[in-house]
């Protein structure tokens, strides 16, 4: 190991404390399967509990999802739109879990910076 390589690596989120104790170790273990992109079968198995696990939270009401919309030019981006997200179903199709909703919360005319980050809590 090199104690001088000071660059910081993304602790695994499967290993996170609250992941640990609200995931059973067998759909992390799915989970991994998937990351390490050896096992084909890993994500079909992976999308149902997955789907399941996030349509429960957006029925609950703790998820959000923002669309950025491209800019007039490359320079720019444009406007972002937050939306609640309302449901989530596995898409057999497109090999995924896809998260829907159609309530805007929010719009930000952007350009978004670091310096200047929208107020979500915002006044129109």
């Amino acid at each position: 190991m090199n104690h001088d390589d000071n660059t910081q690596t993304q602790a695994d989120p499967l290993e996170h404390a609250e992941v640990k104790k609200h995931l059973s170790e067998e759909l992390r273990a799915i989970l991994r399967r998937v990351d390490e992109g050896e096992d084909e079968n890993a994500r079909a198995e992976a999308l149902a509990p997955a789907a399941a696990i996030v349509d429960a939270l957006a029925a609950v009401g703790l998820l959000e999802f923002a669309y950025l919309a491209p800019g007039d030019d490359e320079e720019e981006d444009g406007p972002i739109a937050w939306f609640e997200a309302s449901e989530a179903i596995v898409d057999k199709e497109r090999d995924a879990v896809v998260v829907a909703g159609s309530e805007v919360l929010e719009v930000f005319e952007g350009p978004i910076t670091l310096e200047d980050p929208p107020e979500h809590e915002g006044e129109e």
